[in-house]
C-alpha cells in the first residue's frame, strides 16, 4: 500500500473505526508538523503557537528526533543532534565548571546549572526558566543512541566522543542531586522519572564510549530506584512524594531500568491508569493544576507504548485511537485536553497567565508517531494479516 505524501489532506473516519491508511495519513501529518517546526540548524521548537514554548527542550527534542529516525528521516534527526553537539560543546565549560565544583566539595549555584531549554537565536543566552534538570541530557544520549542504530553509525566521531563523555560526566556527578522534574517543578526531590532518563543516557554513553565506569553508575541507579518501590510495592513519584506520576512509564519503556513485565512495575502502572485516567488519557500526576490537569496524548502514548512491551496490542491500539480523536481539523495535536472541565478554576488561572495552553505540541506527534510505529513492528513480528480496522472492530464485539 503506499503511503499518503505529507501534503495530502487528513481525512479520518468519523465512526471511531481507524484504517491502516487513516493512520499512515494522520502519521504523515505528524511528520510534517515536525518537520515544518525545525529550523535549519535542526533546532526544534517545542510549539508553534505558545509563547512559553518558543524554545527547543533536549527531553521533547530528543524524543522528536527518535520519531524522526522512526519514521525514516534520518537526516533531519541528524541534523537535531548535530545541533544540540555543538550547543552543548559551546556550554561545555560550565558543564565541565559544575562538575569540578561538585567533585571538589564546592557549592554550586542552582542558577548556574546548564540549561535545560535552548533559544532557537542564541542557544547560549541567560534564561530563567527552572533549568536544573538532568533528565534531557540523559534522554539525548539515548536518542542520540539510537540514532547511530537505525542509521548504521558504528563509531562515534572524535568531536562527537567528546560531547558524549562530557554529557554523561554530568550525568555520573549529579544522578543523585535534587533538581526540577520532567514538568519543571519539585526543585528539592530525587525524581524517578528523571533517574530513569539519567539511567538510559548512561547506558547509552557506556555503551558508546566503551566506559565501564557509566555502567556501573548506571547500575547505582537502578538500585535506588528499585529501592525506592520496596516501602509501597511500587514505584512513586520521587522521594518527596508517595504518589504516581505517569512519567514512570518509562521505567520500563523506554529506558529498561527494570523489565516491562516486572510485577512491581505492572503493579505501579495499574496504579497510574486508576489514579490518572481522564476519558480515555492519562494525567500527568494527581495533584497536578497545570491547565487544569488535562490528559496527555504524550503520556497516552507513553502507555500505549508500555503496552506494545507487554504485547497487549489491543490496549496499545486502543491508546493510539484516543490520540487520533484529539487531532483537530487542522491537524494540530495539543498538549493536553479535559482540564478545563475537570478543573476550571485552575485551568482559568493558566490562562489569565500565559493564554490557552499549547494547540499543537510537537513532542504529541513524536510520541504518536512512535506508538503508530512500534504497534506495527509488532503486528507485522506477529505474523498478523489483519488490519487495524479489523483488530478495531474485533475489540468493539467482545
Amino acid at each position: 500500500m503506499n503511503h499518503p505524501q505529507y501534503g495530502d489532506e487528513v481525512n479520518l473516519n468519523v465512526d471511531n473505526e481507524w484504517s491502516n491508511l487513516d493512520i499512515a495519513n494522520l502519521k504523515a501529518q505528524s511528520v510534517l508538523a515536525i518537520l515544518r517546526n525545525q529550523n535549519a540548524d535542526g533546532a526544534i521548537i517545542a510549539s508553534p503557537d505558545f509563547a512559553q514554548y518558543h524554545y527547543s527542550w533536549l527531553r521533547d527534542g530528543s524524543f522528536i528526533a527518535y520519531a524522526l529516525d522512526h519514521a525514516g528521516e534520518h537526516e533531519a534527526a541528524s541534523r537535531f543532534h548535530s545541533w544540540v553537539t555543538r550547543t552543548l560543546d559551546g556550554i561545555g565549560e560550565s558543564i565541565d565548571d559544575v562538575v569540578a565544583k561538585m567533585l571538589n566539595g564546592q557549592e554550586v549555584d542552582p542558577l548556574h546549572m546548564p540549561p535545560a531549554r535552548f533559544s532557537l537565536t542564541n542557544s547560549t543566552e541567560p534564561d530563567d526558566w527552572p533549568n536544573f534538570q538532568i533528565d534531557g541530557y540523559g534522554t539525548w544520549l539515548w536518542a542520540l543512541g539510537r540514532h547511530m542504530e537505525m542509521t548504521g553509525i558504528g563509531v562515534l566521531s572524535e568531536s562527537l566522543r567528546t560531547t558524549v563523555d562530557r554529557v554523561a560526566r554530568y550525568l555520573s556527578t549529579y544522578a543523585f542531586s535534587p533538581c526540577y522534574d520532567v514538568w519543571e517543578e519539585s526543585r528539592s526531590g530525587l525524581h524517578t522519572s528523571t533517574l530513569a532518563c539519567v539511567y538510559g543516557g548512561l547506558c547509552t554513553a557506556a555503551h558508546l564510549l566503551g566506559n565501564g565506569e557509566y555502567l556501573l553508575r548506571a547500575s547505582d541507579v537502578a538500585k535506588r530506584v528499585r529501592d525506592s518501590s520496596l516501602p509501597l510495592g511500587r514505584y512513586v513519584k520521587s522521594n518527596e512524594s508517595n504518589d504516581v506520576d505517569s512519567s514512570i512509564l518509562w521505567l520500563g519503556t523506554p529506558f529498561n531500568v527494570v523489565s516491562s513485565t516486572d510485577e512491581v512495575f505492572a503493579a505501579t502502572v495499574r496504579e497510574i491508569e486508576n489514579a490518572l485516567t481522564l476519558k480515555g488519557g492519562l494525567r500527568r500526576y494527581p495533584t497536578d493544576v497545570y491547565f487544569g490537569s488535562g490528559a496527555w496524548p504524550v503520556l497516552t502514548a507513553s502507555l500505549g507504548w508500555h503496552f506494545v512491551a507487554t504485547g497487549n496490542l489491543s490496549e496499545a491500539i486502543r491508546c493510539r485511537d484516543w490520540i487520533v480523536q484529539r487531532f483537530d481539523d487542522q491537524g494540530r495535536l495539543g498538549e493536553q485536553f479535559f482540564g478545563e472541565t475537570r478543573d476550571s478554576t485552575s485551568y482559568s488561572k493558566w490562562v489569565d497567565l500565559w493564554g490557552p495552553p499549547a494547540k499543537d505540541l510537537v513532542w504529541s506527534h513524536a510520541m504518536f508517531i512512535i506508538l503508530c510505529e512500534e504497534i506495527e513492528s509488532a503486528l507485522a513480528v506477529s505474523g498478523s494479516t489483519s488490519n487495524l480496522r479489523q483488530t478495531n472492530n474485533e475489540k468493539g464485539a467482545s
